[in-house]
């Protein structure tokens, strides 16, 4: 190969088989989850601090800032970079899982943690199955209309599930920009052509307030 275009599962196991690629020639063009390397040509997916922010934010919109809130964190690989979150003043993280990438793990787990822990009041999956798993949870336990749910992706069910009110919003990143941009960087690389080093791909907050927006219907519905 002469590149590689390359989401990290493990951010740091990663590093080595990379930079082995990068001495041998092969350029290596990170997108979505970066790993843990400054050998690679560029990275190429959403800006995580920021997005962590985006939740925050949505939290704080639904929540209000007097309320104390205690946060569930339904996550799954530890050392994936993009699976973090930014904290604010009046957050508490109650409690923090690492799970298979499975929608009913996540679910179970989801479940076994708001029973665990009957104050949480605001719930975060951190990827498509993640926010499946939050989105079941609530179904099945009843908690809808008293646990602020937040998902990162999307898909068919997940929106579906804002507009029934069992998510509360969607952090929505660009997924066809991060392997369009990783393709076409890849091209430019081998062809001597200079990249940026960082490129932030768009990451939207969808509510069910604003679902219907013909520009946030774009992002949830890209090929239609």
């Amino acid at each position: 190969a002469d590149a590689i275009v390359f989401s990290a599962i493990d951010r740091y196991a990663t590093k080595k088989h990379l930079e082995d690629a990068v001495r041998r020639g092969v350029k290596v063009i990170l997108i979505d989850s970066s790993a843990d390397t400054e050998m690679a040509e560029c990275f190429i997916g959403t800006d995580n601090y920021a997005a962590g922010k985006m939740v925050c934010e949505a939290v704080l919109d639904g929540m209000g800032t007097d309320t104390p809130l205690k946060v569930g964190l339904v996550n799954y690989d530890e050392n994936t970079e993009n699976g973090s979150a930014a904290e604010a003043e009046n957050i508490e993280i109650v409690a923090s899982v690492h799970v298979a990438s499975d929608t009913d793990i996540a679910k179970l787990t989801a479940m076994s943690m708001m029973r665990e822990h009957p104050d949480i009041n605001v719930l975060v999956g951190f990827n498509e199955w993640m926010t499946l798993g939050v989105g079941y949870a609530m179904q099945e336990l009843g908690t809808a209309a008293g646990v602020y749910a937040v998902g990162f992706d999307s898909n068919v069910q997940s929106v579906a599930m804002l507009e029934t009110g069992e998510m509360d919003a969607l952090i929505v990143q660009n997924p066809f920009a991060m392997g369009y941009l990783g393709v076409a960087s890849a091209c430019d690389v081998v062809a001597g052509r200079a990249v940026d080093k960082n490129v932030d791909t768009a990451t939207t907050v969808v509510t069910g307030a604003n679902m219907f927006e013909p520009d946030i219907q774009k992002i949830l519905y890209r090929f239609e």
